[in-house]
């Protein structure tokens, strides 16, 4: 549902969620400097009031903004792929392909290129994106590990693995399945 086009007898009853939901697509359109309370209190058609019964600042907004992502986008999928009964080849290609196959309000790759270059500007941001990129890697390294890899030569394949599906996801490349998933095979 988009928020916009909420019921008008439901616009007094925002969620923090729908806070969230327009705070992450004015992110990933826009950047951080376009995550201002007033400009998406307008969007949302309500006062600013609404913002401030959910949230006590801007920054909690952007804390709850980074928390959402990092569970989304690496804890849930991290936890999601351990719990299936797959092979490692198997493990690697469904993360692979995931930019690829989700569908979603947000755009993935322009929410992860936004973080990126909040990141820039931002050391608590910095840090934050550093911790994902230590756990994805650390995650993916251990499924290279599992394929009979030594720890360095896992380490390595899975940099590989994880800048080569960053890069192709930012740069936005419009490939069919099949296209990418010989670019997947060519990293094992």
């Amino acid at each position: 549902m988009d928020l916009i086009e909420k019921n008008p007898t439901q616009s007094n009853k925002l969620t923090a969620q729908d806070w969230l939901d327009i705070a992450e697509s004015e992110l990933a359109k826009s950047g951080i400097t376009a995550v201002r309370v007033e400009p998406l209190a307008k969007k949302l058609k309500v006062t600013k009031g609404s913002f401030y019964w959910h949230f006590s600042s801007r920054k909690e907004l952007f804390e709850k903004l980074l928390s959402n992502w990092r569970t989304r986008s690496t804890v849930s999928i991290i936890e999601r792929l351990s719990d299936i009964e797959l092979t490692p080849e198997e493990r690697l290609r469904k993360l692979f392909l995931i930019p690829y196959k989700r569908n979603t309000k947000t755009n993935g790759a322009a929410l992860e290129l936004a973080i990126r270059n909040w990141s820039q500007n931002d050391k608590a941001v910095q840090e934050i994106l550093n911790e994902v990129d230590t756990h994805r890697l650390t995650f993916i390294a251990m499924i290279f590990e599992n394929l009979g890899y030594n720890k360095e030569q896992a380490e390595i394949r899975a940099a590989r693995f994880y800048y080569t599906m960053q890069g192709i996801s930012v740069v936005n490349v419009h490939k069919e399945q099949a296209s990418i998933e010989q670019i997947f095979e060519t990293l094992l």
